[in-house]
């Protein structure tokens, strides 16, 4: 099911056991620019754990304020250079941890930034999760560039639906 309306979209892929994924669409700003973004929480809880991916369309129109290549494959950078704040009724979470990235399959126009760690028990994100389901929370992705002088982008996400978020994340949340 895919609901799409200005900013406040929520894209549930789900299985006939269990939700795997969560999307959000939100607002970006990348220097003087701005667009539609999505965010995709997914939960992975037999190897990966949980992971989150920011996808920016049209990302070549922004390669000269955002070096968009330095995070591709395994030669990319590994500098902490993502910050992911969640603000909420119960407080403020963050996390500051490095993002891999790689063109998106469909549309081969967007590229895609993955915060995840490299097994269930490690992943970054763990500590900001009980924010991500919190109803009326709105999620922030700050993503610097490794290029001196570049834009940072600047993601943010309402929480528009915690009930679904906390289904697809729980299984990867818990201790």
């Amino acid at each position: 099911m895919r609901i799409v309306a200005p900013a406040l979209a929520l894209v549930l892929l789900a299985s006939p056991v269990w939700a795997k994924e969560v999307g959000l669409v939100g607002e970006a700003t990348i220097g003087g620019a701005s667009r539609h973004v999505t965010l995709r929480l997914a939960c992975d809880p037999a190897h990966a754990g949980l992971s989150a991916a920011l996808t920016v369309p049209r990302f070549a129109d922004l390669s000269a304020t955002f070096a968009f290549d330095a995070f591709e494959g395994p030669g990319g950078t590994g500098k902490p250079l993502t910050a992911i704040r969640v603000a909420g009724a119960n407080g403020v979470r963050s996390m500051i941890a490095p993002a891999s990235g790689a063109v998106a399959a469909d549309p081969a126009t967007s590229f895609t930034l993955t915060v995840a760690g490299p097994r269930r028990t490690e992943s970054p994100l763990r500590g900001i999760a009980p924010g991500l389901a919190e109803a009326n929370a709105r999620i922030v992705w700050t993503q610097s560039s490794p290029r001196a002088g570049d834009a940072a982008i600047i993601a943010t996400f309402p929480v528009i639906d915690a009930a679904v978020i906390r289904k697809v994340i729980e299984p990867c949340a818990g201790p």
